[in-house]
């Protein structure tokens, strides 16, 4: 069988285009903008979880510092009932001493009594009975705050709220039985947790007067906005007849 040219160079030709394979053009990746786009919506959505969960967080941190301050309120309380008299302490001085001193009075190591016809707080000669459950607060060393399981039994520690500051405790300090100082007129104590920002700011004189301004004029400090401080504790007793 003679094949004619013409049909040769026809059969070569449908044989090169039936199977060459066809060559595309690769792609060469991302492109600038692209990668922009990509990066800012990953920050968007980072910016967002992040404040989602600050906010959690924050919830979470307000929720347990009043559930710690009702614990510890209710612990004054039973000392109050022990000697007749608040812990005679205010953190207007020094903080950090003041939360010490009323964790020793929490945790019967310090006691309210007479000496020479004067309200005196003073360690205890042996504990006695304690008003709190300390495993139930979070503690910390005055030297180190942020410091994990701190021994309770340690000189100086103190509670501390979520944000590892001391609870900061009011009260009248006069000495002289059943009398106030010229400047406390309140009938209880004063309790409260300077909140996130660890900021707190005296109005009106409440940290000595005992009487806490209205909510508006005291958060209308900046320092005050996101304080923690339960009102009722302010008003629990009207008097005091510590005794022998």
């Amino acid at each position: 069988m003679t094949i004619a040219p013409h049909s040769l160079t026809h059969l070569l030709h449908m044989d090169s285009h039936i199977f060459t394979p066809k060559h595309t053009a690769k792609r060469g990746g991302f492109t600038l903008i692209e990668i922009l786009i990509v990066i800012g919506i990953i920050v968007l959505l980072m910016g967002i979880t992040t404040q989602m969960l600050g906010t959690v967080g924050e919830a979470q941190g307000r929720a347990q510092a009043k559930s710690d301050m009702a614990l510890i309120a209710t612990g004054i309380e039973s000392f109050f009932n022990q000697y007749d008299t608040y812990p005679r302490i205010t953190s207007a001085g020094n903080e950090k001493q003041a939360a010490g001193d009323l964790y020793k009075c929490l945790t019967g190591k310090m006691v309210a009594k007479i000496q020479n016809a004067q309200i005196v707080m003073s360690d205890a000669g042996a504990d006695t009975r304690p008003f709190v459950d300390v495993s139930k607060l979070k503690i910390a060393d005055p030297a180190d705050p942020h410091i994990e399981n701190v021994d309770p039994e340690k000189s100086g520690v103190y509670f501390v709220d979520p944000w590892f500051e001391p609870y900061l405790y009011f009260y009248n300090t006069a000495s002289t039985l059943n009398t106030e100082t010229a400047s406390w007129r309140g009938q209880g104590f004063i309790l409260l947790s300077k909140g996130p920002d660890g900021k707190e700011k005296n109005v009106r004189s409440m940290y000595t007067t005992g009487i806490i301004p209205d909510m508006n004029d005291y958060q209308s400090e900046p320092e005050n906005l996101d304080n923690i401080i339960p009102v009722s504790y302010t008003h629990l007793r009207a008097h005091e007849t510590l005794s022998d």
